[in-house]
């Protein structure tokens, strides 16, 4: 590490890094809550339910009862993003970033790590941040396991299991984001003048190897899964796969239910060793043709490769943003800005991202216009395969049973929402369904 030097011209011509990056993070938040506030304030007026949805047995009751569950969780949501900001403000406002880092350093010691070099502070540093992160999270995840979810009859998590939970995952972060932290300062540090595009391999490496671990070592720490029982739905999902030649070799059936009543499914695997995961609430919540149309949609995702242009969208994304990282990661001003008095790779990195981070509140706003558009035609595909009317029904089921909002405030699901609200979609299905009905 490199102690910083400055003459009395650059001293006085330090460009406010910090400044910008509290008041960018506050602007961020006012933007934020006010869609916010328009969503709780359309929630509060009770409007009629859509007419589409009348037809598919969703009634006045229902949709005031979705209100009331989208209401306190928007309150928490609110509350449960503001503290820790505030927190993270001050912390920056007070420069006590570089008295973390000075601890981490001498902690090192402690544990045999030189604390002259990149590796051992930056370690100890990342722990002291999951730490703090779990001691502020914690508070919030036990209300809204506990007392949000259990008062709308969502949670089924004991107070073991959430106990049990805590201490896989904080495991995990541990075991898993110093080495790869390390191994990424480490290229940017040997990369030299295009280390960005090492960094952006070494990305899409980690990428991949999570998307095998994942699903094949850690959520089976968390839930238990097995094969689905021979009989119609099985029979009936194998022969959708076959007819789209999806080389679906398993399909496993996940004990959500010991955790939540909410419901899902997924697909994973790589090459020609494909696998489903149904969750047990959705077994339970629909009929074997409405859980096939669900699979229908998200074959739709796999035949029109949506998963390849979000992979291509996140890539390009990172990509840019190491390439912008060279010019600002050794700035001396950036370091004095925030309080340090040494030059490090891993804290040019690190206060890289924190500067940038209210922007990447805004880019997840134009990847949620990209899913949205990924959705409809997902759904239009399930369509295309005869299986537009049985995905009306359990969309609409699946929406009811998790107390989905039915009527959202429009610019706010535009910024929020991944997925097309309910109506939204069975509008487009119906014109898609009238469409294909006057051709034929």
């Amino acid at each position: 590490m490199e102690t910083i030097l400055l003459t009395e011209e650059e001293k006085n011509n330090i460009f406010p890094y910090k400044k910008v990056f509290i008041l960018s993070t506050i602007l961020k938040d006012i933007f934020e809550n006010y869609f916010n506030y328009r969503q709780y304030k359309r929630l509060k007026e009770n409007r009629p339910i859509p007419k589409e949805l009348v037809p598919l047995g969703l009634d006045q009751k229902k949709h005031e009862e979705s209100n009331k569950y989208s209401k306190a969780k928007l309150e928490f949501l609110i509350i449960s993003s503001i503290c820790p900001n505030i927190i993270d403000l001050l912390i920056i406002y007070f420069d006590l970033y570089p008295i973390q880092y000075n601890i981490s350093r001498k902690a090192c010691t402690y544990f045999r790590f030189n604390p002259e070099k990149e590796y051992g502070p930056l370690m100890m540093f990342i722990i002291f941040e999951l730490i703090r992160w779990e001691i502020i999270s914690l508070p919030f995840e036990i209300y809204e396991t506990f007392v949000l979810e259990e008062k709308f009859g969502f949670n089924k998590t004991t107070i073991k299991t959430f106990i049990t939970d805590q201490i896989k995952t904080f495991s995990l972060y541990t075991i898993f984001l110093p080495p790869i932290v390390s191994i990424l300062v480490y290229i940017i540090i040997k990369g030299g003048k295009y280390f960005y595009i090492f960094t952006e391999i070494f990305f899409i490496i980690v990428v991949f190897i999570f998307m095998w671990i994942y699903p094949n070592f850690i959520q089976p720490l968390y839930n238990k899964f097995k094969e689905l029982e021979e009989g119609e739905l099985k029979d009936g999902i194998f022969n959708l796969a076959k007819s789209l030649d999806y080389p679906l070799k398993k399909i496993y059936e996940m004990d959500n239910s010991t955790r939540s009543a909410h419901s899902n499914a997924y697909l994973f695997g790589f090459g020609k060793s494909k696998r489903i995961v149904l969750f047990d609430t959705l077994i339970k919540r629909l009929e074997t043709k409405e859980i096939v149309s669900v699979l229908g949609h998200e074959l739709g995702h796999w035949k029109k490769s949506h998963f390849i242009f979000n992979m291509l969208f996140v890539f390009t994304y990172i990509f840019i943003l190491f390439y912008l990282l060279q010019f600002f990661m050794y700035e001396k001003s950036i370091f004095i800005d925030f309080g340090f008095t040494q030059k490090s790779t891993f804290i040019g990195l690190y206060l890289f991202f924190q500067i940038y981070s209210p922007m990447s509140y805004f880019i997840n706003i134009l990847q949620y216009f990209m899913t949205r558009k990924f959705e409809y035609q997902a759904d239009n595909f399930a369509c295309e395969i005869g299986y537009g009317e049985q995905l009306k029904t359990s969309l609409t089921k699946l929406t009811e049973e998790n107390k989905s909002n039915l009527d959202p405030d429009p610019l706010y699901s535009m910024v929020n929402y991944s997925h097309p609200t309910l109506v939204e979609r069975v509008r487009a299905i119906n014109k898609f369904l009238d469409l294909k009905s006057k051709k034929n």
